[in-house]
């Protein structure tokens, strides 16, 4: 305040701070009022906040130009209160933007300006600048609330499967448009604190959603107030863990590192898994809490703790950290998670250490890590052809049915390696089961060409195949439907008995 305004206000003062740089025309502009009392005893009649369009227009005679200020939007935020000497308040303001308001240019300008009506003292007043532009040019809009209500209008139901509803098809839009969406915040909170059971999840579900990437000090106060709620039960609990895990980089991360020492090893592992699913990829921090987890005792946080490390695939240390302990964990789940973690180290340049751990890990006793190396074999590069098939012909002759079937599943995906056809092809003729011959025909439509896939499918509808055959046929040549000859016997199978059968063979036409 200047010298003239600490006299004769009483020693009053008034701040004012917009959430958002911007508005637009139809949208919310919002943000705090901070009203500190004088030095005596005060009473303040109201306080208004108030949006403001001025026009500049030249004077067409050459004189001073045509001034046009208006109110466009008011708020009274408080009246009617006592100002105890040097007491601050706080307040929050809401106003929408009229529909028709032009946006901002080198003639029109908006302000939003707090006045306090004080008597006995001039009226202390704050403002800020304010950008009015289109909505679809703001990224910062957001719809007033009612309109939120109108999108989603289960959100004010009291009917419990309507709002839970509503709240999970907002948890779903936020993934795209949460900023729009931030004026119904608040709401959500008192869902995250006064629902039922089912509400309150799925309200905190929602809400982390929508703030995330916005995060404020009020929002970490939310979550732990509902992380702190006696008797949470422990799907509410695992929700908070994710939000935190969200949030890791805009403030929770104190609060993960505490979850990450939890003396439950359900705790500690959901923590391992959001911040491989629900956290940023890298943050300050991230890495250390990774390498904590992946040490841990229980062996289900230690592959869940693994598997994150994949986000740090380029970090030399980090990848032969994950080798070294692929060799001593006697844990298959570490294992296996260690297999995945390394499946994409070669676009690193640590493609020969992953090679190595999974040419040492075939001969595994362990049947779950060595379909870890067939899941995540097809990951590798089309210069490794030759490795590939030695590695594939040894999963194919595995002891195990479960390993073989992985390994002719992710023939699927091997489209890369069309020399493996005739690997593939063999196991579909010569497995001992026909679990595993029908994966592999199902296999072999990404690596045969139409003409020999069509024919080959042809001789074995000519056998009168097994159902799950017929589901194999149908399904490969799905992967070819833009060959002439492929179409026309599926068009063929469109005509089968089973209706099935046949109305997988027409939709298979179109996609």
């Amino acid at each position: 305040m200047g010298l003239l305004d600490a006299m004769f206000g009483g020693g009053t003062d008034l701040r004012l701070a917009l959430d958002r740089p911007q508005g637009s025309p139809g949208g919310v502009v919002g943000g705090k009022v901070w009203l500190t009392g004088g030095k005596k005893p005060l009473k303040l009649t109201n306080l208004r906040v108030h949006l403001i369009y001025v026009s500049v227009q030249s004077n067409d005679e050459g004189g001073l130009p045509n001034i046009d200020t208006r109110v466009v939007g008011e708020q009274v935020v408080a009246a009617g209160m006592d100002l105890p000497p040097g007491a601050q308040h706080e307040f929050s303001f809401r106003i929408t933007v009229p529909p028709d308001t032009l946006p901002s240019a080198h003639n029109v300008s908006y302000k939003v300006q707090a006045v306090a009506d004080i008597p006995s003292v001039k009226d202390p007043s704050a403002e800020a600048d304010l950008k009015v532009v289109p909505a679809d040019k703001n990224e910062h809009f957001a719809m007033p609330l009612p309109e939120v209500f109108g999108r989603f209008p289960g959100l004010q139901s009291q009917n419990e499967d309507e709002l839970c509803d509503a709240l999970y098809e907002l948890f779903l839009e936020c993934y795209s448009d949460a900023g729009k969406y931030m004026e119904v915040e608040p709401v959500l909170s008192q869902y995250m604190q006064n629902g039922t059971v089912r509400v309150r999840r799925k309200a905190l579900e929602a809400w982390a959603n929508l703030v995330d990437n916005r995060v404020q000090p009020q929002h970490l106060q939310s979550l732990y107030t509902v992380a702190n709620t006696p008797g949470l039960d422990q799907e509410t609990f695992d929700e908070v863990i994710k939000a935190a895990c969200k949030f890791a980089e805009e403030g929770a991360l104190q609060m993960v590192q505490q979850l990450a020492q939890s003396s439950d090893p359900h705790v500690r592992k959901t923590v391992a898994e959001n911040l491989r699913f629900n956290a940023a990829e890298r943050f300050q921090g991230k890495r250390e809490l990774l390498i904590q987890l992946a040490q841990d005792q229980d062996p289900a946080v230690r592959a869940a703790g693994v598997s994150a490390l994949s986000d740090f695939r380029d970090d030399a240390q980090i990848v032969y950290g994950v080798a070294q302990q692929c060799d001593t964990d006697s844990s298959e789940d570490v294992q296996s998670a260690c297999i995945g973690t390394l499946c994409l180290a070669h676009n690193y340049g640590h493609g020969d250490v992953a090679r190595a751990v999974y040419e040492k890990h075939l001969g595994s006793p362990s049947q779950k890590v060595r379909e870890a190396i067939a899941e995540n074999l097809h990951w590798q590069p089309e210069n490794q052809m030759q490795w590939v098939w030695t590695m594939a012909q040894r999963l194919l002759a595995d002891q195990s049915e479960d390993v073989r079937r992985a390994m002719a599943f992710q023939f699927a995906n091997l489209s890369q390696f069309p020399q493996l056809l005739p690997l593939i092809q063999h196991a579909a003729e010569n497995d001992p089961s026909e679990e595993v011959r029908t994966e592999a025909m199902r296999g072999m439509a990404r690596l045969a060409p139409a003409p020999q896939l069509v024919a080959y499918y042809r001789q074995k509808l000519a056998q009168n195949p097994s159902r799950d055959v017929m589901w194999a046929i149908v399904r490969g040549l799905g992967d070819q439907n833009k060959d002439r000859e492929a179409q026309r016997l599926l068009t063929e199978l469109g005509q089968h008995p089973d209706p099935d059968i046949a109305n997988a063979a027409r939709e298979s036409l179109t996609y």
